[in-house]
């Protein structure tokens, strides 16, 4: 009978222990799904391109990279060298690593949990909440060392407790310094801080823990003191790498107040980056005593599983609390290395009110049947984060207000299928997802390619890397220290000749043809007017840059054949002897044969933002003009009319003959505007 009953006691542990299998591998395959989901749908932002950069560096160089340029440890860029050497950089590929490293926490969490407090459900719903929180989501497919830091984190606690706790292991016999369980956390724990500087508070939570604890750990102190000498000793490169980053750390984050830092502390472990504040607040006030009630059930039921769990959240997350008070040190990601305890804490939680639910007998028993009509909360708070999660995913995935990077890939898209030998692809902000994506058929100049350099450097290293191609495709990004005042921007506007310019999300694209382009395409008909400027000659360009005129046979003017409503750019080079006492205004105007203005555009030049009052002694300008024909504009041939006047008195500037008699108050171009 007792053989029969013990029988039956393995076949349900053995059914259960099945079950359990099965339910963490759904979790993880729906860990892995929600984690390569439309991997490559965003474009890379600057730093996970900056990765890509990196990680291409010869491995001698990274650890001087972490040293001077990149407030990162150099370890991470170590470990993608040879995967992107084998790979390639391609970026879902790239992202793939933290993919991996994301699926590997969470079954890293459910080992961990189920090792220190011995409870399948628990630690089943934990690595759920790990799986579907939209934080993790969003760092797995960021290419950054997060997904490889929290990772890291979780195995360096996983051999810390099988090294203190040796009858978690099937031999009962105390660790020495060199059993393998020490062995493993020395290692995890030193290549964690390599991952990334914030290990330090990790570190600290590890070492408060086994001393709160020292009374059942006092047989492992000497092994454990062994492995803090170890531990510091191979991380003093490490800290002295961060010494001298100390100040260029804080680039690009802000100050920001105590109460900002604990909203956005909540906000972010519960629901990430993508959701609004509001619901955001919301989600943090209603689950906030979920969690904290899992951390008192989790004390009250073991002390050290309980000091373990709570110092493995409070540990990081306090640190980076505190050292941001005040100082720029501050981003939700840094939070990571915490999540996978806050989404325990969380478990407990909701475990703990649905238990409430359960009858019981003894001293309690009268307390809980008063509580429990609380345990209904459980499932509805529950729900109420998956909401909130669900909502948090589909903005990710779906909205581009959440999007991490504006969509660089199409303007990849764009200019490869457009560019042609003798391109260049050009910026003027040292972005790395313009230059990851700039397309690799084209050279790529960055101009300033270092911050604060001086207004005539600019304007002189545009001057001659445009005086090398025939098309320039300029990415304009204004951006504070660089070009902030579009120097670069300004001097292709009025120098070079803007042919295209396509818009996309955020960011705008520019196609010029070059000085030397422009002097081999113009249509020369020189032209003085009596304010000292001169009429080099004109053309009308495509999108492309190539001449949309047509010879007429026999004679030295031009046609171009239009219907009604059609429009088309007319380009204008000018040359200055100086500037003027006075700003003028240009005039183009499409004249029928009867004498009559038909179309017609008058601005002072290059679109209004360059008048004649600053032009410098034989400087050479781009004047655009864009008209669009009528609708109903009767067949045949029309002139256009090109002049000068002041936009005050409207009294135009005489166009002179070579012995400077005026001639005319306007020049008629050598082009016929024939509509058909």
């Amino acid at each position: 009978m007792k053989t029969k009953t013990v029988s039956r006691i393995f076949s349900r542990i053995a059914q259960y222990a099945s079950r359990a299998r099965f339910l963490i591998l759904l979790i993880l395959l729906l860990a892995f799904f929600l984690r390569a989901y439309q991997l490559d749908q965003q474009a890379l932002r600057g730093d996970e391109a900056a990765t890509v950069h990196y990680s291409a560096l010869p491995v001698s160089l990274l650890w001087e990279l972490s040293r001077v340029t990149d407030p990162h440890p150099p370890l991470y860029y170590l470990l993608l060298h040879p995967w992107q050497w084998l790979l390639g950089k391609e970026a879902w590929l790239m992202r793939f690593t933290g993919v991996i490293a994301g699926v590997l926490s969470v079954a890293a969490l459910f080992t961990l949990a189920r090792l220190t407090l011995r409870s399948v459900r628990l630690s089943l719903l934990a690595a759920a909440l790990l799986a579907l929180n939209p934080l993790q989501i969003w760092l797995a497919q960021d290419l950054r060392s997060y997904p490889i830091f929290t990772l890291l984190g979780l195995l360096s606690s996983w051999a810390l407790w099988l090294a203190l706790n040796p009858k978690t292991q099937r031999t009962a016999k105390p660790n020495s310094p060199f059993s393998l369980p020490w062995f493993l956390y020395i290692f995890f724990t030193t290549a964690c801080l390599y991952i990334h500087y914030y290990t330090v508070f990790f570190i600290a939570f590890q070492g408060l823990f086994v001393l709160l604890n020292f009374q059942k750990y006092w047989s492992q102190k000497w092994p454990w003191l062994a492995s803090q000498m170890a531990i510091g000793l191979l991380i003093i490169p490490g800290l002295y790498l961060a010494s001298h980053l100390w100040g260029q750390a804080a680039g690009g984050i802000d100050v920001l107040s105590t109460a900002d830092i604990l909203r956005l502390t909540s906000t972010a472990l519960l629901t990430g980056f993508t959701i609004d504040s509001t619901r955001g607040l919301w989600a943090s006030l209603l689950l906030a005593p979920v969690w904290l009630m899992g951390l008192i059930t989790l004390l009250r039921r073991n002390f050290t599983t309980g000091t373990f769990w709570g110092l493995f959240f409070a540990g990081p997350v306090l640190g980076v609390i505190a050292l941001s008070i005040g100082q720029p040190f501050f981003k939700e990601r840094f939070l990571i290395q915490a999540h996978p305890a806050f989404e325990l804490l969380l478990a407990a939680g909701f475990l703990a009110l649905w238990q409430l639910n359960k009858p019981s007998s003894g001293p309690q028993s009268t307390l809980r049947h008063t509580l429990r009509p609380l345990a209904l909360i459980s499932p509805l708070l529950l729900s109420a984060l998956l909401y909130f999660n669900l909502l948090a995913l589909q903005n990710y995935f779906t909205n581009p207000l959440y999007a991490k990077a504006p969509p660089w890939h199409l303007y990849h898209h764009y200019v490869s299928d457009n560019a042609r030998p003798e391109d260049l692809m050009l910026t003027n902000f040292p972005e790395a997802a313009v230059s990851y994506y700039s397309p690799a058929a084209l050279p790529f100049r960055v101009i300033p390619d270092e911050r604060d350099r001086s207004t005539a450097a600019r304007l002189a290293e545009i001057e001659s890397v445009a005086n090398q191609f025939r098309r320039i495709w300029f990415l304009p990004l204004l951006r504070q220290g660089f070009d902030e005042q579009g120097d670069v921007l300004n001097w292709l506007d009025r120098h070079a000749d803007r042919v295209d310019q396509t818009f996309f999300p955020v960011f705008h694209v520019n196609l010029y043809l070059t000085p030397p382009a422009i002097a081999n395409a113009l249509v020369g008909q020189p032209a003085a007017f009596a304010h000292g400027v001169r009429l080099r000659g004109y053309q009308i360009f495509n999108k492309a840059g190539d001449s949309r005129l047509t010879g007429m046979p026999g004679e030295k003017t031009h046609l171009l054949t239009l219907e009604p409503g059609d429009e088309f750019t007319l380009s204008l080079y000018w040359q200055a002897n100086g500037p003027t006492p006075t700003p003028y205004t240009v005039f183009t105007h499409l004249i029928a044969a009867n004498g009559f203005n038909q179309a017609g555009q008058d601005n002072q030049p290059v679109w209004g933002t360059y008048p004649t009052t600053a032009w410098q002694p034989g400087e050479k300008i781009t004047d655009k003009y864009t008209l669009t024909l009528p609708q109903g504009l009767p067949s045949g041939d029309y002139r256009l009319h090109v002049g000068w006047y002041q936009a005050d008195t409207l009294a135009r500037t005489p166009v002179l003959a070579e012995d400077g008699r005026p001639l005319d108050d306007h020049l008629i171009l050598s082009i016929i505007i024939r509509v058909e």
